[in-house]
């Protein structure tokens, strides 16, 4: 096997995520090639304060790749960044980018960039975060000229510690009781949180689309890799597809929530 930028990218984990490596495969599907290296353990730290020194492992996390030829590298965490802002998030992943001279970008700003790509101007935020996290992320979406309709606490409401204890059942039976707004996608963020499975079992039926922080690392790494032949697994593209498919609508009570994006 003969590897080459445009069909080799890499993940940034953090130390005990157990879902970011999975989802993100199931969305490339067999290419392009996926490498990961995992942030340090701070067993001592609180959440908040682990997120903080994540910030600073970035780069050495990135350099452990070593001579891999990748073609972009994705850091799968969107807490640690929210108390950056978008522009010190983007000027901070400018930065790296140029030291590693490799294209590299943070789960959050992956977010962004395909919400503006896509023209999204509302968000609708369910996030596995407690209170004071669930704020900073909505502070960052303002900041970015995002209306953040509504935002929840998942782990409030199914009554668990954290985001690896969520189970997709759970979560999907939760997604199905909340009222979407117009023109809001619903946003899963939180790269811990296993989000695929009621992703694909809600993609033909929900009546606005669902939007995961790995769903939306898997576009930008696609799209990093400059080959229009890979695009992504079927599960990818029905996901992106309704995105793409809802963005260009003005009016979304009118659509019907039995989408099929392959008729």
């Amino acid at each position: 096997m003969t590897l080459q930028p445009l069909n080799s990218v890499g993940i940034v984990v953090p130390p005990s995520n157990p879902t970011l490596e999975i989802e993100i495969k199931r969305l490339l599907g067999d290419c392009p090639y996926l490498y990961t290296s995992r942030l340090p353990i701070f067993p001592q730290c609180d959440l908040q304060e682990r997120n903080q020194r994540y910030l600073d492992q970035y780069l050495d996390a990135c350099l452990r790749f070593g001579s891999l030829p990748l073609s972009g590298i994705v850091v799968g965490l969107t807490g640690s960044n929210y108390a950056l802002g978008p522009d010190g998030d983007r000027r901070f992943c400018e930065d790296i980018s140029a030291k590693l001279s490799i294209p590299f970008v943070t789960t959050s700003l992956a977010i962004l960039e395909l919400l503006r790509t896509l023209g999204f101007e509302r968000l609708h935020l369910e996030l596995p975060y407690p209170q004071w996290l669930i704020d900073q992320a909505s502070l960052y979406w303002k900041q970015a000229g995002i209306e953040v309709v509504a935002a929840n606490s998942i782990l409030e409401s199914l009554n668990v510690q954290d985001a690896y204890a969520i189970d997709d059942l759970d979560l999907e039976d939760y997604l199905k009781s909340l009222k979407p707004h117009d023109r809001a996608p619903i946003l899963l963020s939180g790269t811990g949180m296993r989000t695929v499975g009621a992703l694909e079992d809600l993609v033909d039926r929900y009546p606005v689309p669902l939007l995961s922080s790995n769903l939306a690392s898997a576009n930008w790494l696609l799209r990093n890799c400059g080959n229009p032949e890979m695009r992504g697994s079927i599960l990818y593209r029905k996901l992106y597809q309704k995105l793409t498919h809802f963005a260009s609508l003005s009016d979304w009570s009118e659509v019907d929530s039995f989408f099929n994006p392959f008729d």
